[in-house]
């Protein structure tokens, strides 16, 4: 079982790794972290003790639901993780303690209740402040103890909520709230034996929560998620932007990545417009309400294996890992391809005369490739209409059309990503048997130029072959 645990100044590392040695401990969880967590370390339950409020933005409660429609269960206490779960509760999330038992009954609402001033994870998370929540259980202690009354403890509790987490310090609490009016005997009496019998709940919650993971049974149970995940726009920013992945053994945003390829690749405004251009075609999809099948999902998928040189499913997850995709993400890219293959498909019957001729040819024309494939075009024409009757000197209705397309990829860079029959309708032929010809066409031109380059070599000798050679 692989636990993540966020974890920062409600409990000590060397105490939480002395209940749940072999966790994965993190600092205190901030907004994308936990989808993070899932990305890079793939947890079987996730624990959430502490969280950040005001320095960083807080962990979303969206991040939960996510996890646990994922099927990984959260459990959460003690600071950050009793506000959290008390909030998402209801979709699954378990709440471990007595800060989150009064978060839940709606005793307690504010998140200032827990927060605190602490220091920097290389100190050990040193806190400068103290959590109002453990105020409020050590002068509960101490009112069952005689130390003091209700009235009393109410003022100290008063004069501590009114101070900003940051200040809130024995000594300040209580100066306030001797100015409040309050005995100052008694007042230095409930200081005292609140200093010496200090009630931390939130460590006491942070142990009880590692002890609750560290008994479940393996495999852990499925969270109780009955509800429907709805990706907004906002989730969708977090999750395709800030979430993080590990590569080379630092955690980047995925926002970065996009970054650095705009400013250092080669070939970005091509890829960019690409990428503009395929969600284009995909909103277009939506208004026509076109579809993809799951056979041509299962089509596409297999057209992108043969591509990228993908043989078998370890090369295929080793693909997806590298390349930060779930299977069920990778899945979803194929049906976006697949969808927007049915509507080239789509387009291209409804061109059936002129098919995708121009379209071709602007796009050679916009890339700069025009007079470079005009000029070979013309090549290759000029060949043919020379040497016509290479035409009648073999059978050419004898050679399989597999053998041509074979040969032609041998002797070419023409790539074609699937079966020659569903690739010629791809590439805008009108029928397979065009495309047969026009392999036979560049078969003959192709045999032309190599037989005259045979002759010079013959005809120029061992200086030719030396020229070649060198």
């Amino acid at each position: 079982m692989k636990t993540v645990i966020f974890l920062g100044p409600s409990l000590s590392l060397d105490e939480a790794r002395r209940v749940l040695p072999d966790a994965v401990y993190l600092p205190p969880a901030r907004q994308s972290d936990l989808i993070t967590a899932m990305t890079v370390h793939r947890p079987d339950v996730i624990g959430l003790v502490d969280g950040e409020f005001g320095q960083s933005l807080s962990v979303w409660h969206k991040e939960i639901l996510y996890a646990l429609t994922q099927g990984v269960p959260v459990y959460g206490g003690s600071s950050m993780g009793a506000l959290r779960a008390a909030e998402t509760a209801a979709f699954g999330t378990v709440g471990i303690g007595r800060v989150y038992a009064l978060y839940a009954s709606g005793e307690l609402n504010d998140d200032d209740e827990v927060a605190l001033a602490h220091g920097r994870d290389e100190g050990g998370y040193r806190a400068f402040s103290l959590p109002l929540v453990n105020m409020r259980f050590t002068f509960d202690a101490a009112v069952e103890a005689g130390v003091a009354d209700r009235a009393l403890v109410d003022g100290v509790l008063a004069a501590a909520k009114r101070l900003y987490f940051p200040e809130r310090t024995w000594t300040r609490i209580f100066r306030d709230a001797a100015g409040d009016g309050l005995d100052a005997e008694r007042l230095a009496a409930l200081r005292a034996w609140a200093e010496a019998h200090y009630v931390d709940a939130k460590r006491q919650d942070a142990v009880l929560l590692l002890e609750t993971i560290r008994d479940l049974p393996t495999p852990v149970p499925a969270p109780a998620a009955d509800f429907e995940f709805q990706r907004t726009h906002l989730f969708e920013a977090l999750y395709q932007r800030d979430r993080r992945v590990l590569h080379g053994g630092t955690e980047v945003p995925l926002a970065a990545i996009a970054n650095h390829a705009a400013l250092h690749h080669p070939e970005f405004n091509a890829l960019n417009a690409h990428a503009l251009n395929r969600a284009l075609v995909l909103v277009l999809g939506e208004m026509l309400e076109v579809d993809a099948t799951e056979a041509q999902v299962d089509d596409e998928a297999a057209r992108f294996a043969l591509t990228r040189r993908l043989r078998g499913p370890e090369a295929l997850e080793a693909w997806m890992r590298a390349n930060d995709l779930t299977a069920d993400e990778f899945r979803a890219l194929m049906r976006e391809a697949a969808r927007v293959r049915v509507l080239q498909r789509w387009l291209q019957v409804r061109r059936s005369s002129e098919r995708t001729t121009h379209l071709v040819l602007d796009e050679l024309r916009l890339r700069g490739d025009y007079p470079a494939a005009a000029e070979a075009a013309a090549t290759q024409e000029r060949i043919l209409l020379e040497q016509h009757q290479l035409f009648g000197s073999t059978s050419f209705e004898e050679v399989p059309t597999r053998t041509v397309v074979v040969d032609h990829l041998s002797a070419t860079p023409c790539r074609m990503d699937a079966h020659y029959r569903v690739w010629a309708e791809d590439a805008g032929f009108h029928t397979p048997g065009d495309m047969r010809v026009e392999l036979l066409r560049a078969r003959v031109a192709r045999e032309y130029r190599q037989r005259i380059s045979a002759e010079l070599i013959d005809a120029l000798g061992p200086r030719a072959a030396g020229v070649n050679g060198g």
